[in-house]
């Protein structure tokens, strides 16, 4: 059942590495960067809603403990991350933004050590340094000057990490009897509405397009929807490290799409760099454990 989760939480990586150049054009179309992440969670919602009220109708219901779980994921997750992850850029640098963000696995480990007294092995810990690394070389070509930023900058990107990190410890409270697909979708209606304040809804109205409208469902959709059911199911067979780390092949992800798509050339040490971050998340799915118990047996 674990191969499941890993793959799960793979397929959710690869559903986020899309999230940069569907945004890149979304952006295009004349909006701005909060009005990015308010139209990408308000069409996450919508698209949800609207379809599981024709296919599924129980879907869109939730019980009242599920309120609770609808809010700390709306608010901590969607709300948080995705304004401290744009506050960032206009702090710092993409490239900061997104270094930071990729330390969210690490949050993860530490809040798994605190909540579910997961031991960090030393096949984790071992991933998760070949994992940030590669990550760095791929997004730095190994050049520390790019990463300079002020303190304030770096605080608010950690904030992004620490509430990206949280999803899965959130995600993996929910009890079972919880309608969990239906907690996800409310949790992009809080994060929309908590977002809604402080967007420029003039400039959203002067962008309303066709191409506008095509965008925001397609952002709301692919790396919206299907990562965030896709990471949430996979912390269901794994733990959340585990899947944490596996979902860093958004990366590369992005990396080979920015390559073809948006002219951001790959260089020998980015690929060196995809190339030690896949085998930090190879690394991730040894078990010693079980191991040992399998040659006790023989």
């Amino acid at each position: 059942m674990e191969k499941k989760g890993y793959g799960l939480a793979f397929l959710a990586g690869v559903a986020w590495g899309t999230l940069g150049i569907i945004s890149n054009y979304l952006g295009q179309t004349g909006v701005g960067s909060f009005e990015v992440a308010f139209l990408r969670l308000f069409f996450a919602f919508l698209s949800m809603f609207i379809f599981y009220l024709i296919a599924d109708v129980n879907k869109i219901k939730i019980r009242r403990e599920g309120v609770k779980h609808t809010l700390l994921i709306g608010i901590i997750t969607q709300v948080t991350m995705s304004l401290a992850v744009f506050k960032c850029i206009s702090m710092t640098s993409t490239t900061v933004a997104i270094m930071m963000v990729c330390l969210g696995p690490l949050f993860t480990a530490i809040l798994s050590m605190i909540f579910f007294n997961e031991k960090i092995t030393l096949f984790k810990g071992l991933a998760l340094f070949l994992a940030f690394y590669g990550a760095f070389l791929m997004i730095t070509s190994g050049d520390f000057s790019v990463l300079k930023a002020n303190g304030a900058g770096i605080f608010v990107g950690l904030i992004s990490a620490l509430a990206y990190g949280f999803f899965p410890i959130l995600s993996k409270n929910i009890p079972k009897e919880c309608n969990l697909t239906g907690i996800i979708m409310y949790s992009f209606l809080v994060g929309s509405i908590c977002i809604f304040p402080i967007i420029d809804t003039k400039m959203i109205l002067q962008a309303l397009s066709f191409n506008m409208i095509c965008f925001s469902i397609i952002l709301g959709i692919v790396p919206t929807i299907l990562s965030f059911n896709f990471y949430s199911k996979a912390i269901k067979y794994t733990t959340p490290t585990k899947a944490g780390i596996v979902t860093l092949v958004e990366l590369p992800t992005a990396a080979i799409i920015g390559h073809f798509f948006l002219e951001e050339y790959l260089f020998t040490i980015n690929v060196v760099g995809i190339i030690i971050l896949l085998v930090g998340i190879m690394i991730s799915k040894i078990d010693l454990t079980n191991k040992k118990i399998i040659l006790d047996k023989v």
